[in-house]
Protein backbone atom coordinates (compact mmCIF):
# COMPACT_ATOMS: atom_id res chain seq x y z
CA UNK A 1 0.00 0.00 0.00
CA UNK A 2 2.84 2.40 0.85
CA UNK A 3 4.44 1.79 -2.58
CA UNK A 4 1.10 2.50 -4.28
CA UNK A 5 0.67 5.75 -2.31
CA UNK A 6 4.24 6.76 -3.14
CA UNK A 7 3.54 6.18 -6.83
CA UNK A 8 0.38 8.30 -6.61
CA UNK A 9 2.32 11.08 -4.87
CA UNK A 10 5.05 11.09 -7.54
CA UNK A 11 2.39 11.35 -10.25
CA UNK A 12 0.67 14.19 -8.37
CA UNK A 13 4.02 15.95 -7.90
CA UNK A 14 4.83 15.68 -11.62
CA UNK A 15 1.42 17.12 -12.49
CA UNK A 16 1.71 19.96 -9.97
CA UNK A 17 5.27 20.91 -11.00
CA UNK A 18 4.17 20.97 -14.64
CA UNK A 19 1.14 23.09 -13.74
CA UNK A 20 3.39 25.57 -11.94
CA UNK A 21 5.63 25.91 -14.99
CA UNK A 22 2.90 26.24 -17.63
CA UNK A 23 0.99 29.49 -18.24
CA UNK A 24 -2.41 29.72 -16.59
CA UNK A 25 -5.30 28.34 -18.64
CA UNK A 26 -6.80 31.84 -18.82
CA UNK A 27 -3.67 32.99 -20.70
CA UNK A 28 -3.18 29.76 -22.65
CA UNK A 29 -6.58 28.06 -23.20
CA UNK A 30 -6.50 24.28 -23.04
CA UNK A 31 -8.87 21.53 -22.00
CA UNK A 32 -8.45 19.41 -18.88
CA UNK A 33 -7.31 16.58 -21.17
CA UNK A 34 -4.56 18.76 -22.64
CA UNK A 35 -3.68 20.18 -19.22
CA UNK A 36 -3.18 16.70 -17.77
CA UNK A 37 -0.94 15.69 -20.67
CA UNK A 38 1.16 18.83 -20.74
CA UNK A 39 1.59 19.15 -16.97
CA UNK A 40 2.59 15.48 -16.72
CA UNK A 41 5.12 15.71 -19.56
CA UNK A 42 6.56 19.10 -18.55
CA UNK A 43 6.72 18.01 -14.89
CA UNK A 44 8.42 14.73 -15.83
CA UNK A 45 10.96 16.60 -17.97
CA UNK A 46 11.72 19.04 -15.14
CA UNK A 47 12.21 16.25 -12.58
CA UNK A 48 14.49 14.06 -14.72
CA UNK A 49 16.57 17.01 -15.99
CA UNK A 50 17.03 18.44 -12.48
CA UNK A 51 17.53 14.96 -11.01
CA UNK A 52 20.32 14.19 -13.49
CA UNK A 53 21.94 17.55 -12.68
CA UNK A 54 21.86 16.85 -8.90
CA UNK A 55 23.45 13.43 -9.47
CA UNK A 56 26.05 14.94 -11.82
CA UNK A 57 27.40 17.23 -9.06
CA UNK A 58 27.93 14.21 -6.81
CA UNK A 59 24.96 14.42 -4.44
CA UNK A 60 23.28 11.12 -3.50
CA UNK A 61 19.88 10.17 -4.85
CA UNK A 62 18.24 10.88 -1.51
CA UNK A 63 18.87 14.57 -2.32
CA UNK A 64 16.89 14.16 -5.55
CA UNK A 65 14.03 12.56 -3.62
CA UNK A 66 14.09 15.35 -1.02
CA UNK A 67 13.98 18.07 -3.67
CA UNK A 68 11.08 16.39 -5.48
CA UNK A 69 9.25 15.88 -2.18
CA UNK A 70 9.55 19.55 -1.16
CA UNK A 71 8.90 21.03 -4.61
CA UNK A 72 6.07 18.57 -5.21
CA UNK A 73 4.29 19.54 -1.98
CA UNK A 74 4.75 23.27 -2.68
CA UNK A 75 3.54 22.86 -6.26
CA UNK A 76 0.49 20.86 -5.14
CA UNK A 77 -0.44 23.60 -2.65
CA UNK A 78 0.09 26.29 -5.28
CA UNK A 79 -2.02 24.36 -7.79
CA UNK A 80 -4.86 23.99 -5.30
CA UNK A 81 -4.72 27.71 -4.54
CA UNK A 82 -4.65 28.64 -8.22
CA UNK A 83 -7.61 26.35 -8.90
CA UNK A 84 -9.68 27.92 -6.13
CA UNK A 85 -9.06 31.40 -7.54
CA UNK A 86 -9.64 30.54 -11.21
CA UNK A 87 -12.69 32.22 -12.73
CA UNK A 88 -13.07 31.97 -16.50
CA UNK A 89 -15.29 34.09 -18.70
CA UNK A 90 -17.62 32.02 -20.96
CA UNK A 91 -15.59 32.75 -24.11
CA UNK A 92 -12.39 31.39 -22.55
CA UNK A 93 -14.20 28.35 -21.15
CA UNK A 94 -15.60 27.62 -24.61
CA UNK A 95 -12.14 27.93 -26.20
CA UNK A 96 -10.79 25.31 -23.79
CA UNK A 97 -13.09 22.55 -25.03
CA UNK A 98 -11.57 20.06 -27.51
CA UNK A 99 -14.83 19.78 -29.45
CA UNK A 100 -14.79 16.00 -30.06
CA UNK A 101 -18.04 14.19 -30.76
CA UNK A 102 -19.19 12.11 -27.75
CA UNK A 103 -18.35 8.79 -29.44
CA UNK A 104 -14.88 10.02 -30.42
CA UNK A 105 -14.23 11.30 -26.91
CA UNK A 106 -15.29 7.95 -25.48
CA UNK A 107 -12.88 6.16 -27.85
CA UNK A 108 -9.99 8.40 -26.80
CA UNK A 109 -10.83 7.84 -23.14
CA UNK A 110 -10.99 4.07 -23.62
CA UNK A 111 -7.63 3.98 -25.42
CA UNK A 112 -6.00 6.15 -22.75
CA UNK A 113 -7.36 4.24 -19.78
CA UNK A 114 -6.54 0.94 -21.48
CA UNK A 115 -2.93 2.03 -21.99
CA UNK A 116 -2.62 2.93 -18.30
CA UNK A 117 -4.03 -0.41 -17.18
CA UNK A 118 -1.81 -2.34 -19.62
CA UNK A 119 1.26 -0.52 -18.30
CA UNK A 120 0.76 -1.71 -14.71
CA UNK A 121 -0.97 -5.00 -15.51
CA UNK A 122 1.98 -7.08 -14.31
CA UNK A 123 5.32 -6.48 -12.60
CA UNK A 124 8.04 -5.61 -15.10
CA UNK A 125 10.17 -8.44 -16.41
CA UNK A 126 10.88 -7.66 -20.06
CA UNK A 127 14.56 -7.57 -21.00
CA UNK A 128 14.90 -3.86 -21.83
CA UNK A 129 12.85 -2.45 -18.91
CA UNK A 130 14.42 -4.85 -16.44
CA UNK A 131 18.13 -4.81 -17.32
CA UNK A 132 18.49 -1.38 -18.92
CA UNK A 133 16.30 0.73 -16.63
CA UNK A 134 14.97 -1.01 -13.49
CA UNK A 135 18.48 -2.23 -12.65
CA UNK A 136 19.71 1.39 -12.72
CA UNK A 137 16.66 2.45 -10.73
CA UNK A 138 17.52 -0.06 -8.01
CA UNK A 139 21.12 1.18 -7.95
CA UNK A 140 19.92 4.77 -7.49
CA UNK A 141 17.39 3.81 -4.82
CA UNK A 142 19.63 1.45 -2.84
CA UNK A 143 23.17 2.68 -3.50
CA UNK A 144 22.47 6.34 -4.21
CA UNK A 145 24.80 7.04 -7.15
CA UNK A 146 24.99 6.15 -10.86
CA UNK A 147 28.78 6.10 -10.42
CA UNK A 148 28.67 3.19 -8.00
CA UNK A 149 30.92 0.20 -8.63
CA UNK A 150 27.85 -1.66 -9.94
CA UNK A 151 27.94 0.70 -12.95
CA UNK A 152 31.54 1.79 -13.45
CA UNK A 153 33.10 -1.54 -12.46
CA UNK A 154 32.06 -3.16 -15.72
CA UNK A 155 35.44 -2.42 -17.34
CA UNK A 156 38.94 -3.51 -16.42
CA UNK A 157 41.98 -1.32 -15.70
CA UNK A 158 42.54 -0.80 -19.44
CA UNK A 159 38.99 0.41 -20.00
CA UNK A 160 37.93 -2.77 -21.79
CA UNK A 161 34.66 -4.62 -20.97
CA UNK A 162 35.10 -7.39 -18.43
CA UNK A 163 34.77 -10.88 -19.89
CA UNK A 164 32.41 -12.02 -17.13
CA UNK A 165 30.39 -10.72 -14.22
CA UNK A 166 28.41 -8.16 -16.23
CA UNK A 167 24.72 -7.81 -15.45
CA UNK A 168 24.10 -4.67 -17.48
CA UNK A 169 25.02 -4.00 -21.11
CA UNK A 170 24.52 -0.23 -21.43
CA UNK A 171 25.67 1.56 -18.26
CA UNK A 172 25.67 4.93 -20.05
CA UNK A 173 21.94 4.84 -20.84
CA UNK A 174 20.21 8.02 -19.56
CA UNK A 175 18.63 8.08 -16.12
CA UNK A 176 15.14 9.46 -16.87
CA UNK A 177 13.14 6.26 -16.35
CA UNK A 178 15.38 5.03 -13.47
CA UNK A 179 14.94 8.35 -11.64
CA UNK A 180 11.13 8.10 -11.79
CA UNK A 181 11.25 4.48 -10.64
CA UNK A 182 13.71 5.19 -7.84
CA UNK A 183 11.59 8.09 -6.56
CA UNK A 184 8.68 5.70 -5.91
CA UNK A 185 11.02 3.19 -4.30
CA UNK A 186 12.65 5.71 -1.94
CA UNK A 187 9.40 7.46 -0.97
CA UNK A 188 7.62 4.10 -0.66
CA UNK A 189 10.45 2.65 1.45
CA UNK A 190 10.99 -0.38 -0.78
CA UNK A 191 11.06 -1.59 -4.38
CA UNK A 192 7.79 -2.88 -5.82
CA UNK A 193 7.95 -4.04 -9.44
CA UNK A 194 4.35 -3.05 -10.15
CA UNK A 195 4.00 0.34 -8.48
CA UNK A 196 7.37 1.78 -9.48
CA UNK A 197 5.75 1.80 -12.95
CA UNK A 198 2.89 4.06 -11.88
CA UNK A 199 4.62 7.31 -12.95
CA UNK A 200 5.43 5.57 -16.25
CA UNK A 201 1.88 4.58 -17.15
CA UNK A 202 0.65 7.74 -18.86
CA UNK A 203 2.85 8.21 -21.95
CA UNK A 204 0.38 6.77 -24.48
CA UNK A 205 -2.52 8.59 -22.81
CA UNK A 206 -0.74 11.96 -23.05
CA UNK A 207 0.73 11.80 -26.54
CA UNK A 208 -2.47 12.48 -28.58
CA UNK A 209 -3.42 15.32 -26.20
CA UNK A 210 0.00 16.94 -26.72
CA UNK A 211 -0.54 16.76 -30.50
CA UNK A 212 -3.96 18.41 -30.04
CA UNK A 213 -2.43 21.25 -28.04
CA UNK A 214 0.36 21.77 -30.56
CA UNK A 215 -2.13 22.22 -33.40
CA UNK A 216 -4.60 24.48 -31.53
CA UNK A 217 -3.30 27.67 -33.21
CA UNK A 218 -3.75 25.96 -36.60
CA UNK A 219 -7.47 25.43 -35.88
CA UNK A 220 -9.61 23.01 -33.89
CA UNK A 221 -10.19 20.84 -36.96
CA UNK A 222 -6.43 20.37 -37.44
CA UNK A 223 -5.97 19.66 -33.73
CA UNK A 224 -8.70 17.01 -33.70
CA UNK A 225 -7.34 15.34 -36.84
CA UNK A 226 -3.76 15.17 -35.53
CA UNK A 227 -4.84 13.84 -32.14
CA UNK A 228 -7.01 11.14 -33.71
CA UNK A 229 -4.26 9.98 -36.07
CA UNK A 230 -1.91 9.69 -33.08
CA UNK A 231 -4.49 7.92 -30.91
CA UNK A 232 -5.49 5.30 -33.51
CA UNK A 233 -1.93 4.45 -34.59
CA UNK A 234 -1.75 0.87 -33.26
CA UNK A 235 1.97 0.77 -32.46
CA UNK A 236 1.40 3.44 -29.82
CA UNK A 237 -0.14 0.66 -27.72
CA UNK A 238 1.31 -2.61 -29.03
CA UNK A 239 3.69 -3.83 -31.71
CA UNK A 240 2.07 -6.09 -34.34
CA UNK A 241 -1.32 -5.02 -33.03
CA UNK A 242 -3.67 -7.91 -32.21
CA UNK A 243 -1.55 -10.39 -34.17
CA UNK A 244 -2.19 -12.86 -31.35
CA UNK A 245 -5.63 -11.53 -30.49
CA UNK A 246 -5.90 -10.03 -27.02
CA UNK A 247 -3.31 -12.40 -25.57
CA UNK A 248 -0.45 -9.90 -25.79
CA UNK A 249 -2.35 -7.41 -23.65
CA UNK A 250 -3.24 -10.11 -21.14
CA UNK A 251 0.48 -10.89 -20.90
CA UNK A 252 1.69 -7.30 -20.68
CA UNK A 253 5.23 -7.28 -19.36
CA UNK A 254 6.01 -10.88 -20.36
CA UNK A 255 7.38 -10.37 -23.87
CA UNK A 256 8.65 -7.86 -26.41
CA UNK A 257 5.31 -7.06 -28.07
CA UNK A 258 3.78 -4.47 -25.74
CA UNK A 259 5.62 -1.12 -25.86
CA UNK A 260 3.98 0.36 -22.75
CA UNK A 261 5.30 0.51 -19.19
CA UNK A 262 8.88 0.83 -18.09
CA UNK A 263 10.60 0.80 -21.47
CA UNK A 264 12.06 4.07 -22.80
CA UNK A 265 10.88 4.21 -26.44
CA UNK A 266 7.42 5.49 -25.54
CA UNK A 267 8.72 8.04 -22.98
CA UNK A 268 11.14 9.37 -25.61
CA UNK A 269 8.32 9.60 -28.17
CA UNK A 270 6.08 11.43 -25.68
CA UNK A 271 8.80 13.90 -24.67
CA UNK A 272 9.71 14.64 -28.29
CA UNK A 273 6.00 15.13 -29.07
CA UNK A 274 5.62 17.55 -26.17
CA UNK A 275 8.69 19.51 -27.29
CA UNK A 276 7.48 19.80 -30.89
CA UNK A 277 3.93 20.66 -29.79
CA UNK A 278 5.11 23.39 -27.41
CA UNK A 279 7.49 24.82 -30.01
CA UNK A 280 4.73 24.85 -32.64
CA UNK A 281 2.02 26.28 -30.37
CA UNK A 282 4.40 28.81 -28.84
CA UNK A 283 5.56 30.03 -32.23
CA UNK A 284 2.08 30.21 -33.80
CA UNK A 285 0.49 31.86 -30.73
CA UNK A 286 3.58 34.01 -30.07
CA UNK A 287 4.04 32.77 -26.49
CA UNK A 288 7.71 32.68 -25.53
CA UNK A 289 7.14 30.73 -22.30
CA UNK A 290 5.81 27.73 -24.21
CA UNK A 291 8.94 27.67 -26.35
CA UNK A 292 11.15 27.75 -23.26
CA UNK A 293 9.23 24.75 -21.94
CA UNK A 294 9.67 23.11 -25.34
CA UNK A 295 13.41 23.31 -24.75
CA UNK A 296 12.93 21.72 -21.31
CA UNK A 297 10.97 18.82 -22.84
CA UNK A 298 13.63 18.41 -25.53
CA UNK A 299 16.22 18.02 -22.77
CA UNK A 300 13.81 15.59 -21.09
CA UNK A 301 13.77 13.50 -24.27
CA UNK A 302 17.56 13.19 -24.05
CA UNK A 303 17.18 11.88 -20.49
CA UNK A 304 14.97 8.98 -21.60
CA UNK A 305 17.07 6.97 -24.06
CA UNK A 306 20.38 7.17 -25.91
CA UNK A 307 18.63 7.88 -29.21
CA UNK A 308 17.26 11.04 -27.60
CA UNK A 309 20.69 12.64 -27.96
CA UNK A 310 20.71 11.92 -31.71
CA UNK A 311 17.17 13.30 -32.07
CA UNK A 312 18.22 16.34 -30.02
CA UNK A 313 20.71 17.22 -32.72
CA UNK A 314 18.14 16.46 -35.40
CA UNK A 315 15.61 18.87 -33.85
CA UNK A 316 18.12 21.69 -33.49
CA UNK A 317 19.41 21.14 -37.03
CA UNK A 318 15.85 21.18 -38.42
CA UNK A 319 15.07 24.42 -36.57
CA UNK A 320 18.30 25.98 -37.80
CA UNK A 321 18.06 24.90 -41.46
CA UNK A 322 14.38 25.89 -41.66
CA UNK A 323 15.17 29.43 -40.56
CA UNK A 324 13.09 29.10 -37.39
CA UNK A 325 16.05 30.28 -35.31
CA UNK A 326 16.91 33.28 -37.52
CA UNK A 327 15.69 36.53 -35.90
CA UNK A 328 14.85 38.31 -39.16
CA UNK A 329 11.75 39.80 -40.71
CA UNK A 330 8.24 39.92 -39.32
CA UNK A 331 8.60 36.68 -37.36
CA UNK A 332 11.75 37.77 -35.49
CA UNK A 333 10.06 37.58 -32.08
CA UNK A 334 9.18 33.93 -32.71
CA UNK A 335 12.74 33.11 -33.66
CA UNK A 336 14.21 34.80 -30.59
CA UNK A 337 11.95 32.76 -28.28
CA UNK A 338 12.80 29.57 -30.21
CA UNK A 339 16.49 30.38 -29.86
CA UNK A 340 16.04 30.82 -26.11
CA UNK A 341 14.22 27.47 -25.93
CA UNK A 342 17.07 25.78 -27.82
CA UNK A 343 19.56 27.37 -25.43
CA UNK A 344 17.62 26.07 -22.43
CA UNK A 345 17.63 22.58 -23.96
CA UNK A 346 21.41 22.68 -24.41
CA UNK A 347 21.91 23.90 -20.84
CA UNK A 348 19.59 21.16 -19.58
CA UNK A 349 21.61 18.29 -21.05
CA UNK A 350 25.10 19.51 -20.13
CA UNK A 351 25.10 17.98 -16.61
CA UNK A 352 23.99 14.64 -18.03
CA UNK A 353 26.71 14.75 -20.71
CA UNK A 354 29.25 15.34 -17.95
CA UNK A 355 27.89 12.38 -15.98
CA UNK A 356 27.64 10.22 -19.11
CA UNK A 357 31.30 10.86 -19.86
CA UNK A 358 32.19 9.20 -16.54
CA UNK A 359 30.14 6.06 -17.28
CA UNK A 360 31.61 3.24 -19.41
CA UNK A 361 30.25 2.74 -22.92
CA UNK A 362 29.95 -1.02 -23.45
CA UNK A 363 28.88 -2.71 -26.72
CA UNK A 364 27.13 0.35 -28.15
CA UNK A 365 29.43 3.35 -28.56
CA UNK A 366 28.07 4.87 -31.75
CA UNK A 367 30.54 7.76 -31.59
CA UNK A 368 33.19 5.30 -32.76
CA UNK A 369 31.03 3.71 -35.46
CA UNK A 370 29.33 6.75 -37.00
CA UNK A 371 32.12 7.62 -39.44
CA UNK A 372 32.07 8.37 -43.17
CA UNK A 373 34.39 5.44 -43.80
CA UNK A 374 32.08 2.97 -42.04
CA UNK A 375 28.94 4.37 -43.72
CA UNK A 376 30.59 4.12 -47.15
CA UNK A 377 31.76 0.58 -46.39
CA UNK A 378 28.25 -0.72 -45.73
CA UNK A 379 26.62 1.35 -48.49
CA UNK A 380 29.02 -0.31 -50.93
CA UNK A 381 27.93 -3.79 -49.88
CA UNK A 382 29.90 -4.40 -46.70
CA UNK A 383 29.16 -7.76 -45.04
CA UNK A 384 26.82 -8.24 -42.09
CA UNK A 385 28.56 -8.65 -38.72
CA UNK A 386 27.72 -12.31 -38.31
CA UNK A 387 30.30 -12.75 -35.57
CA UNK A 388 27.97 -10.76 -33.26
CA UNK A 389 25.07 -13.19 -33.85
CA UNK A 390 23.96 -15.60 -31.09
CA UNK A 391 24.72 -18.65 -33.24
CA UNK A 392 28.25 -17.46 -33.95
CA UNK A 393 28.88 -16.88 -30.26
CA UNK A 394 28.16 -20.56 -29.58
CA UNK A 395 29.95 -21.84 -32.70
CA UNK A 396 26.91 -22.70 -34.85
CA UNK A 397 27.22 -20.19 -37.70
CA UNK A 398 30.05 -21.59 -39.82
CA UNK A 399 28.18 -21.13 -43.12
CA UNK A 400 27.20 -17.57 -42.34
CA UNK A 401 30.70 -16.72 -41.20
CA UNK A 402 32.15 -18.14 -44.41
CA UNK A 403 29.78 -16.19 -46.69
CA UNK A 404 28.07 -13.37 -44.74
CA UNK A 405 25.29 -11.42 -46.52
CA UNK A 406 25.63 -7.73 -47.34
CA UNK A 407 23.98 -5.47 -44.76
CA UNK A 408 22.44 -3.27 -47.46
CA UNK A 409 20.69 -6.36 -48.82
CA UNK A 410 18.65 -6.53 -45.59
CA UNK A 411 18.26 -3.05 -44.15
CA UNK A 412 16.13 -1.27 -46.81
CA UNK A 413 13.59 -4.09 -46.63
CA UNK A 414 13.21 -3.61 -42.88
CA UNK A 415 12.14 0.01 -43.38
CA UNK A 416 9.95 -0.77 -46.39
CA UNK A 417 8.07 -3.40 -44.42
CA UNK A 418 7.39 -0.87 -41.65
CA UNK A 419 6.13 1.79 -44.06
CA UNK A 420 3.61 -0.68 -45.48
CA UNK A 421 2.62 -2.41 -42.21
CA UNK A 422 -1.01 -1.41 -41.61
CA UNK A 423 -1.23 -3.66 -38.55
CA UNK A 424 1.36 -1.61 -36.66
CA UNK A 425 1.13 1.83 -38.22
CA UNK A 426 -2.30 2.12 -39.82
CA UNK A 427 -2.21 4.79 -42.55
CA UNK A 428 0.31 7.04 -40.79
CA UNK A 429 3.16 6.74 -43.27
CA UNK A 430 0.86 7.17 -46.28
CA UNK A 431 -0.68 10.24 -44.67
CA UNK A 432 2.80 11.62 -44.00
CA UNK A 433 3.50 11.61 -47.75
CA UNK A 434 0.34 13.64 -48.29
CA UNK A 435 1.13 15.97 -45.38
CA UNK A 436 4.61 17.03 -46.47
CA UNK A 437 4.81 20.68 -47.63
CA UNK A 438 4.83 20.06 -51.37
CA UNK A 439 3.34 23.41 -52.45
CA UNK A 440 5.49 26.59 -52.59
CA UNK A 441 3.16 28.56 -50.28
CA UNK A 442 3.51 25.83 -47.65
CA UNK A 443 7.27 25.75 -47.94
CA UNK A 444 7.33 29.47 -47.08
CA UNK A 445 6.10 28.53 -43.59
CA UNK A 446 9.09 27.91 -41.30
CA UNK A 447 7.06 25.68 -38.97
CA UNK A 448 6.06 23.32 -41.76
CA UNK A 449 9.67 23.26 -42.91
CA UNK A 450 11.20 22.27 -39.57
CA UNK A 451 8.53 19.66 -38.82
CA UNK A 452 9.04 18.08 -42.26
CA UNK A 453 12.83 18.19 -41.90
CA UNK A 454 12.58 16.55 -38.47
CA UNK A 455 10.28 13.76 -39.66
CA UNK A 456 12.33 12.93 -42.75
CA UNK A 457 15.66 13.61 -41.06
CA UNK A 458 14.71 11.30 -38.21
CA UNK A 459 14.00 8.43 -40.60
CA UNK A 460 17.32 9.03 -42.38
CA UNK A 461 19.12 9.28 -39.03
CA UNK A 462 17.82 5.90 -37.89
CA UNK A 463 18.64 4.31 -41.24
CA UNK A 464 22.25 5.49 -40.88
CA UNK A 465 22.40 4.33 -37.23
CA UNK A 466 21.27 0.83 -38.19
CA UNK A 467 23.63 0.89 -41.17
CA UNK A 468 26.66 1.24 -38.89
CA UNK A 469 25.38 -0.61 -35.80
CA UNK A 470 27.91 -2.99 -34.23
CA UNK A 471 25.09 -5.47 -33.54
CA UNK A 472 23.96 -8.36 -35.71
CA UNK A 473 21.15 -6.70 -37.68
CA UNK A 474 18.71 -9.67 -37.94
CA UNK A 475 18.86 -10.01 -34.14
CA UNK A 476 17.89 -6.34 -33.77
CA UNK A 477 15.01 -6.97 -36.15
CA UNK A 478 13.75 -9.79 -33.93
CA UNK A 479 13.77 -7.38 -30.98
CA UNK A 480 11.58 -4.86 -32.78
CA UNK A 481 14.08 -2.63 -34.52
CA UNK A 482 13.50 -0.39 -36.51
CA UNK A 483 9.82 -0.03 -35.54
CA UNK A 484 10.67 0.87 -31.94
CA UNK A 485 13.00 3.59 -33.23
CA UNK A 486 10.49 4.95 -35.74
CA UNK A 487 7.94 5.19 -32.92
CA UNK A 488 9.99 8.11 -31.57
CA UNK A 489 8.90 10.23 -34.57
CA UNK A 490 5.15 9.76 -34.16
CA UNK A 491 4.68 13.23 -32.64
CA UNK A 492 6.09 15.49 -35.38
CA UNK A 493 4.53 13.22 -38.03
CA UNK A 494 1.05 13.52 -36.50
CA UNK A 495 1.48 17.29 -36.15
CA UNK A 496 2.17 17.48 -39.88
CA UNK A 497 -0.72 15.17 -40.75
CA UNK A 498 -3.22 17.01 -38.57
CA UNK A 499 -2.15 20.35 -40.01
CA UNK A 500 -2.76 19.00 -43.52
CA UNK A 501 -6.08 17.31 -42.81
CA UNK A 502 -7.52 20.31 -41.00
CA UNK A 503 -5.97 23.20 -42.88
CA UNK A 504 -7.92 26.27 -43.96
CA UNK A 505 -6.39 27.60 -47.25
CA UNK A 506 -7.16 31.25 -46.49
CA UNK A 507 -5.72 31.04 -42.97
CA UNK A 508 -2.65 29.24 -44.27
CA UNK A 509 -2.03 31.89 -46.94
CA UNK A 510 -2.18 34.60 -44.28
CA UNK A 511 0.16 32.65 -42.02
CA UNK A 512 2.65 32.14 -44.86
CA UNK A 513 2.66 35.85 -45.64
CA UNK A 514 3.32 36.66 -41.97
CA UNK A 515 6.46 34.50 -42.07
CA UNK A 516 8.02 36.03 -45.14
CA UNK A 517 11.51 37.19 -44.21
CA UNK A 518 12.36 40.76 -45.10
CA UNK A 519 15.85 42.26 -44.62
CA UNK A 520 16.26 44.83 -41.91
CA UNK A 521 16.62 48.34 -43.25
Amino acid sequence: MLAFLAGCFVVAALLAIGEALLPATADCPRSRWESFALTYLVGSAAVVVCGSAILAVGLPFVAVAAVVLVLGLLAILMTLRRGSQLILVPEVELARRPGFAPLTGALLLALGVGSVLASIAMPINEFDPMLHFAYKGKILAELGSPLDEAMVGLVDADGQPRAFGRIITHPNYPLGVPILEALVSVLGRGWHDRWIQLPLAFWALCLPAAVFFGLRPCGKRAARAGALVAAVTPILYERNFLENGWRDFSEAGLGNEVTLGAGADLPLAAMLTASCALFLHGRRAEQARLQWLAGLCLAGAVMMKNEGLALFGCVLLALLLSGALLPLGRAAHRARASLAGAGLAIAGILPWLNLRGRLPAIDENYTEHFTLERITHFLNGGAELVERSPKALVGQADELLADPPARMAELPGYFTSEFTDLRSWGLMWLLLLVALPWRPREWRCADRRWLAMLALGGVLLYFLILLVTPWYLPLLREKGIPERLLLHLIGPICLLIGWRLGEDPETEDAAARSEEVTPRG
